[in-house]
C-alpha cells in the first residue's frame, strides 16, 4: 500500500501486517477474498473511522493503536503494581503496541475484561470488551473457553460475567455475519488463512507429538516465518512462565485465558509469529506472577527483555520478518 518514498520514516510502523490493515481500512474487504481477508475487522473499521474524521491512513492507524495501548496500560495499572507494568512492557515483542497491528486493541479489551469481571458496576465494560475480543484477533475466539470455565468454577462477579458472555456472543455473531454478508460464507476469513505459510490448524492441537518434534528440531534461522529460533525461544519462555505462575492465579477466567494464549498458538502450527502472539500470554504472567517475583529476577527479566526488544524493533523497522 505504501512504499518507502510514500511513508518515509513512518514506514517502520506499518510493515507486514500493517500494510494489510491499511488496505482494508482504505478499500474494504476485497472481492474475491485474498490474504488480506484473513485479518479481523476491528482495527480496519476503527481506522476507517479515523479516515472519516479527516486523518491520513497512517495517522489513523497510529492514533487507534496509541489510544488502545494507553487503555491497555490503564487497565493493567489497576490490576497490578507498577513493577508489573515494567515487566509487561519489557517483553521482547511489546513494541507491537506501537505499530499498526491489532495487538494493542486485543490487549486493551482483554485487560479491560479482566478488570471488569471484578466489580458488578463494570458490567457495561465487560459487555463491550467481550464483544470486541472476537473482532480484534483470532485469539479472541478462544475466550469462549475461559468464560465457560468461569461459569463452572466461579468468577469474581456474576453480573459482569453474564454481560461478558453476552458481549462475546454478540462479537462472534457480528464477525460471522459480516463475513456472510461480504462473502456469502461466515467462515471465509478462517478459510483464507490457509493461504499463509504458517500451517496453523486446529487439528494440530490433538497431535502433541508433532509439537514436541517441532520444539526439539533445530531452527532454520533466528528470524524466520516458520521454524524460527526466536519463536522456539519464546515458546520455551512462555511455557516456562505458565508452569511457574498459573498455579498462583485464584482467578479461573484469567488462568484459563493464560493457558489458551500460551499453549494454543504454540501447538497450532510451526511457531510462526509466536513471539508476537505470546505478548498476550505474558500480560497474564505479569498480572499473576509479577507482584511476587523476587526483585532481582524481575529486573533481570526487564533488562534482558528490553535489550532483545530493541534488536527486534530495529529489525521490524527495517522490514525484516520478526513475527
Amino acid at each position: 500500500m505504501f512504499t518507502d518514498e510514500q511513508a518515509g520514516a513512518l514506514l517502520a510502523f506499518i510493515n507486514w501486517d500493517g500494510q494489510h490493515y491499511l488496505r482494508l481500512a482504505l478499500s474494504g474487504y476485497p472481492l474475491p477474498p485474498n490474504p488480506s481477508s484473513a485479518f479481523f475487522p476491528l482495527l480496519p473499521w476503527l481506522m476507517a473511522g479515523g479516515l472519516a474524521l479527516g486523518l491520513g491512513p497512517i495517522a489513523a492507524g497510529l492514533a487507534v493503536v496509541t489510544l488502545a495501548s494507553a487503555a491497555a496500560f490503564y487497565f493493567l495499572a489497576r490490576l497490578a503494581p507498577p513493577s508489573s507494568l515494567w515487566l509487561f512492557a519489557s517483553f521482547p515483542t511489546a513494541f507491537y503496541l506501537s505499530v499498526v497491528y491489532s495487538e494493542a486493541l486485543f490487549l486493551a479489551a482483554l485487560l479491560g475484561l479482566a478488570w471488569a469481571l471484578r466489580d458488578p458496576r463494570r458490567a457495561g465494560l465487560a459487555l463491550l470488551c467481550g464483544a470486541l475480543l472476537p473482532l480484534a484477533r483470532g485469539q479472541g475466539m478462544w475466550i469462549a473457553l475461559p468464560l465457560a470455565v468461569a461459569w463452572f468454577f466461579g468468577a469474581p462477579e456474576r453480573r459482569a460475567l453474564k454481560a461478558a458472555t453476552a458481549g462475546y456472543a454478540l462479537g462472534v455473531l457480528v464477525y460471522l455475519g459480516f463475513f456472510w454478508w461480504q462473502y456469502s460464507d461466515p467462515f471465509a476469513g478462517f478459510a483464507v488463512q490457509k493461504l499463509f505459510v504458517f500451517n496453523n490448524a486446529l487439528p494440530n492441537l490433538l497431535e502433541p507429538q508433532r509439537f514436541v518434534d517441532f520444539l526439539v528440531r533445530p531452527p532454520g534461522r533466528f528470524l524466520d516465518t516458520t521454524n524460527s529460533g526466536l519463536d522456539k525461544l519464546v515458546i520455551w519462555i512462555s511455557l516456562g512462565a505458565l508452569a511457574y505462575g498459573v498455579r498462583r492465579s485464584p482467578d479461573a477466567f484469567l488462568a484459563t485465558t493464560w493457558i489458551c494464549l500460551a499453549v494454543f498458538p504454540a501447538m497450532m502450527g510451526e511457531g510462526g509469529s509466536y513471539a508476537r502472539h505470546a505478548l498476550a500470554a505474558w500480560a497474564c504472567f505479569a498480572l499473576v506472577s509479577g507482584p511476587t517475583l523476587h526483585p532481582a529476577l524481575k529486573w533481570t527479566l526487564v533488562g534482558a527483555g528490553f535489550a532483545l526488544q530493541l534488536y527486534l524493533a530495529f529489525q521490524f523497522g527495517g522490514n525484516r520478518w520478526v513475527g
